[in-house]
């Protein structure tokens, strides 16, 4: 038996496992990649005119790789907000939004919400559901995927597959300009 054979040995498992390791890290940059949010954790501020968009209408758009829903509130749907028995977490205790914000309607102007258009629990698009158009609620926004059912304000009712209401994204309103990815500046 030759010598060198134990330090071969230990040399090809070591050139091996070094292998196996580069291989490894590769597949695991290439898959958090693949699964990271487009653009990352950059946020390109976003202005968007809200003459544009008349009461009792929604204008959906796309900002940084995330569906967002801009609601403008008529009277109509203020009166159809659900009461706090019937919501899971009235008070907005445990969803996300913009730190200061905690106003009942769950927006920095009572007329708008701004929301993501997405369900709480699989993401799921959500469609807007006019107030008397379903008998028994007085609608709101519902999910596409489960049927999971929020109010004008974004809350989610009790009994729901989601458990938490809609997220809001950091914006700001000035005038009559919403810009997203802008932090609210107390006005």
């Amino acid at each position: 038996m030759d010598r060198d054979t134990p330090l071969r040995l230990r040399l090809r498992v070591s050139l091996k496992l070094m292998g196996l390791f580069a291989l490894v890290f590769f597949v695991g940059l290439l898959i958090s990649g693949l699964f990271s949010r487009p653009g990352g954790d950059i946020q390109l501020p976003l202005e968007v005119d809200l003459r544009s968009i008349d009461a009792g209408e929604a204008h959906r758009l796309s900002w940084n790789g995330r569906r967002v829903l801009v609601l403008h509130r008529d009277l109509v749907m203020f009166e159809a907000l659900a009461e706090d028995e019937a919501l899971y977490d009235p008070a907005s205790r445990f969803d996300r939004r913009p730190r200061g914000m905690s106003a009942p309607h769950r927006g920095w102007a009572p007329e708008w919400l701004v929301v993501y258009a997405e369900s709480t629990d699989l993401g799921c698009d959500l469609e807007i559901v006019p107030p008397g158009a379903e008998a028994g609620w007085e609608g709101g926004f519902r999910d596409r995927c489960r049927q999971g059912r929020y109010d004008f304000a974004g809350r989610v009712y009790k009994g729901q597959p989601a458990m938490r209401n809609l997220e809001i994204p950091p914006h700001r309103i000035d005038g009559m300009r919403l810009i997203l990815g802008a932090a609210h500046t107390g006005r």
